[in-house]
């Protein structure tokens, strides 16, 4: 893929503007979107049903008022879209590792701000749920999160988020605070698993990934809303009106939305494994991994189409092409050679109390003191 040529040739971007964009509030967002859409709806219907309820002539003379001032309309619509392209445009950045160029709306203030939202929205849901920053779970996590962090010091933006670990929940927010769950770390079989699907959440926060999300999914919503609108003015009843708007918003879904999170998804997988190698952790444990996710999920897993995520058997199949890739990678790093008999999948690390566990590591919970918070690294 391009992201490998662009490692291997020494070409990892650092994200840029074209200029210096202005900023929507996602929060602000957040509320404005079902007000649109319900105005939407709303003014499409009385577009709708004003036009029906004049007279034969009458309409004609809107028509031909139309045809005549057509020119006119077409400036306003064309003046309207080339402020969204230059909008667009100057919205663009270098992603960083990938050099993949993206639409950004969301700056780094804002996502922090969501950020802390879904911290306090944690904080009330899994108070009593939190293990404790001794317990073994949370110092294996904090372990292998250290491990990965240290061995990527050459990635600029890792400098800049002060991570932090969390189990109960396994996600990373914008913000660097990572959440694993204890029935996750209790099927995972080896450190090396652990820090396949660690490395897979640190790389959304690399990546930025919940920005541009949240950035192309309001280029989508804004496009539903418009469609919305001309659904209830053209449609003849509310309705049918209803039922295309509900069809076209599920294909807008089906199309765009879903496989959009699941291309960031599979572009983490790709960078994580990268991070994972560079750590010297053993790769191909990220094919047996998800294989065994697979089979676990064979008769609950919904179909792909249908998921944010792509199938856990699409991502073993995946990641199984690029290993020899991140091995590579991983013998430039000068780690220990693998053993070519191992059999992969195997060591319960719950079965082996004798592990050595880390001291605890100094405590930062700010503003949510309640919750045991792990610095995984501080440079």
């Amino acid at each position: 893929m391009l992201f490998r040529s662009l490692y291997q040739n020494k070409h990892i971007y650092q994200k840029f503007h074209t200029s210096s964009p202005r900023h929507v509030n996602p929060i602000l967002w957040v509320f404005l979107k079902p007000a649109l859409k319900g105005i939407a709806w709303i003014t499409g219907r009385s577009a709708r049903k004003w036009y029906r309820q004049l007279p034969a002539e009458k309409q004609s003379v809107f028509m031909q008022h139309l045809n005549r001032h057509k020119y006119t309309y077409m400036g306003i619509f064309g003046t309207i879209g080339t402020a969204a392209g230059i909008h667009y445009y100057t919205h663009l950045e270098t992603a960083p590792i990938t050099g993949r160029r993206r639409y950004m709306m969301m700056n780094i203030d804002y996502l922090k701000q969501l950020s802390e939202m879904e911290k306090e929205k944690m904080a009330s849901m899994f108070n009593n749920q939190m293990l404790p920053e001794k317990s073994k779970q949370t110092q294996q996590v904090a372990r292998v999160a250290r491990r990965i962090i240290a061995s990527n010091m050459d990635i600029a933006n890792i400098k800049t988020i002060k991570w932090t670990v969390r189990v109960v929940v396994t996600f990373v927010l914008p913000s660097g605070d990572i959440y694993f769950t204890r029935g996750m770390l209790e099927t995972m079989t080896n450190e090396d698993q652990v820090a396949i699907v660690l490395a897979h959440e640190l790389s959304h926060a690399l990546l930025g990934h919940s920005g541009e999300r949240i950035s192309y999914l309001q280029i989508i919503d804004i496009l539903a809303i418009f469609g919305a609108f001309i659904i209830w003015a053209v449609f003849p009843t509310d309705w049918t009106s209803f039922w295309v708007n509900f069809i076209f918003e599920n294909f807008i879904t089906f199309t765009s939305r879903l496989p959009y999170s699941r291309y960031l998804e599979e572009e983490a997988d790709e960078v994580g494994l990268m991070l994972a190698a560079k750590s010297c952790y053993d790769v191909r444990e990220s094919v047996s991994f998800w294989k065994a996710a697979a089979v676990a999920d064979i008769e609950a897993a919904i179909p792909e189409f249908m998921s944010t995520h792509p199938a856990n058997a699409k991502r073993a199949e995946n990641l199984d092409k690029i290993v020899p890739w991140a091995l590579d990678l991983r013998r430039e790093c000068n780690c220990a050679p693998l053993p070519q008999n191992k059999t992969l999948g195997v060591l319960n690390l719950s079965t082996h109390p004798e592990e050595k566990i880390m001291a605890p590591i100094e405590k930062n919970a700010g503003g949510l003191r309640h919750i045991p918070v792990i610095e995984t690294i501080k440079k």
